[in-house]
């Protein structure tokens, strides 16, 4: 939150991905987390998918690694209580569609995107401002571009 990806101390920070998965997205989850930045840069369009219409057109993102291309087909995105426990990242296959069930009925936005027990998912987190220490948590589906 308070380092550049160089490790370098910078009070902006950069987006950077939780400790507890591996950095390249073959976890069933990775998750993302950046700041909600005033100036438009960093996180801060996520809290923009409140509004069910900004999902309608902008319903995926694209990730792109050194040596590999993706699509994030997003199903779901949900404000959240920073101090709870909200993202997770360990699963069975049962217990990961039941999460997804989760996510889905809590989603600001409606979302046809099917997503199956073989699926990974990628969770993009940010502050928002609803409440003290909220999240704004965007969900969606990995697919290889």
């Amino acid at each position: 939150m308070n380092h550049l990806f160089t490790g370098e101390q910078n009070r902006l920070g950069s987006l950077f991905v939780d400790y507890r998965v591996a950095g390249d997205f073959s976890d069933r989850n990775t998750i993302i987390y950046g700041h909600n930045m005033k100036d438009g840069s960093m996180f801060s369009s996520l809290a923009q998918y409140r509004n069910p219409a900004y999902y309608e057109t902008h319903s995926y993102l694209s990730l792109y690694l050194p040596n590999k291309e993706y699509i994030i087909e997003i199903f779901a995105g949900i404000i959240a209580d920073g101090d709870m426990e909200f993202v997770r990242y360990e699963f069975d296959d049962d217990d990961f569609l039941a999460y997804i069930d989760e996510l889905r009925a809590a989603s600001t936005f409606g979302s046809e995107v099917a997503v199956t027990g073989e699926d990974r998912i990628v969770s993009l987190v940010t502050c928002t401002y609803e409440f003290d220490n909220a999240r704004y948590a965007l969900f969606g589906k990995l697919v290889e571009g």
